[in-house]
């Protein structure tokens, strides 16, 4: 690999760009578009690998002994563990023979610096906004089904796939008919129930509550949605009522009052490259299933350090952005190109999987 051709100003401007992109990805609006950066504490593995341990967190009532009486032995709560290592991700931007005619043209006709710069430069973004999709799908993914995957269909490179441990019992599915926006009788707020009634029996509690937009406008438009939302209301309801189907924002505040917890709805869009070069739309939470949380901190996103970090390439220009995302700039001959590559190793954990409750709205229980 060979320095970027035009060295003088990426020596000059490399800096400034990545520190304006760190500042827009931290930036509060970014954060309402990735969940990972609010849900996910950031955390340093220095033997490349990730562990998740979870704790069955039951606790039982201390019983009354008279004195002189020995104390009664009580069973351990059980631990279990997740653990893998650590992948990378990468993207690249080339420039080819004809971008770098151009941008040599601009050099000699004395085009601004900052103009030939920002050109030289504008892939810097991409990477760093594919970088930041990768995790958020990967995250997204996690979250709604308790395993993330890439596999080939919109990830060039290894597939990977990591288990999160979901407990088979926090799993529920629709109990009177599966929700489409063609059922005839489904029962969101019975089915929502089961998890609520599950957590209560276990000593949890869920305090957040993760759903799709489809299948949150299912369960607002249906009867069992629009009948929760007028007892919410104080409306009277007669067996010949015809009730409204209620706004977003007042079935949200519905929701929250019936069963005591914060409503998020999901509506996650991204674009990925396949193998064969077509792009494609990830939508990465899994539809149809409704995720419950104790907490708005589900787990950590942990990272280690890249090998071109402890041994830098010979020619090639580094940039870290944040925590974990190493960008170079380099180039090479025959014919003359010119790359922009971001990397990062890292992955989310989601922890405490003990406590995470799962309904799967699309399937009707057997």
């Amino acid at each position: 690999m060979n320095p970027s051709l035009f060295i003088n100003l990426v020596a000059s401007f490399f800096s400034l760009v990545v520190g304006k992109v760190n500042e827009k990805f931290n930036g509060e609006k970014e954060k309402q578009k990735y969940l990972y950066k609010d849900m996910l504490t950031e955390d340093y593995s220095a033997d490349l690998h990730w562990g998740s341990t979870t704790l069955n967190h039951s606790i039982v009532a201390a019983d009354v002994v008279s004195t002189n009486s020995p104390l009664p032995l009580k069973s351990r709560d059980s631990i279990g563990n997740a653990t893998g290592k650590i992948p990378k991700m990468g993207i690249k931007y080339r420039k080819d023979e004809e971008d770098i005619l151009q941008l040599n043209i601009m050099v000699s006709t004395n085009t601004p610096q900052a103009v030939v710069a920002a050109k030289i430069l504008d892939d810097v973004p991409r990477c760093v906004e594919g970088l930041e999709i990768r995790k958020e799908v990967l995250f997204e993914q996690a979250l709604s089904t308790g395993y993330a995957l890439a596999g080939a269909d919109d990830n060039v490179g290894t597939a990977i796939r990591v288990s999160y441990g979901y407990k088979e019992e926090n799993k529920f599915k629709a109990i009177a008919a599966a929700w489409t926006s063609t059922s005839t009788a489904p029962s969101p707020q019975d089915d929502l129930r089961q998890l609520f009634d599950k957590a209560d029996a276990d000593g949890n509690a869920i305090n957040h509550v993760y759903i799709s937009k489809k299948y949150f406008n299912i369960f607002r438009k249906s009867a069992q949605g629009k009948q929760l939302y007028a007892h919410f209301k104080d409306i009277v309801v007669t067996k010949d009522s015809v009730l409204p189907i209620p706004s977003v924002n007042l079935f949200k505040e519905a929701l929250e009052d019936e069963y005591g917890a914060t409503f998020h709805i999901i509506d996650s869009k991204f674009k990925a490259e396949a193998v064969d070069g077509t792009k494609n739309t990830i939508t990465p939470w899994a539809e149809g299933n409704i995720i419950g949380t104790p907490s708005d901190k589900v787990g950590r996103l942990v990272y280690s350090t890249l090998a071109e970090e402890i041994s830098p390439v010979e020619g090639v220009t580094y940039q870290k952005v944040g925590s974990h995302m190493l960008i170079s700039k380099y180039s090479k001959n025959d014919p003359q190109e010119e790359f922009t590559a971001g990397q990062a190793m890292c992955i989310p954990v989601i922890d405490d999987a003990d406590c995470i409750y799962m309904l799967t709205a699309n399937e009707k229980a057997v």
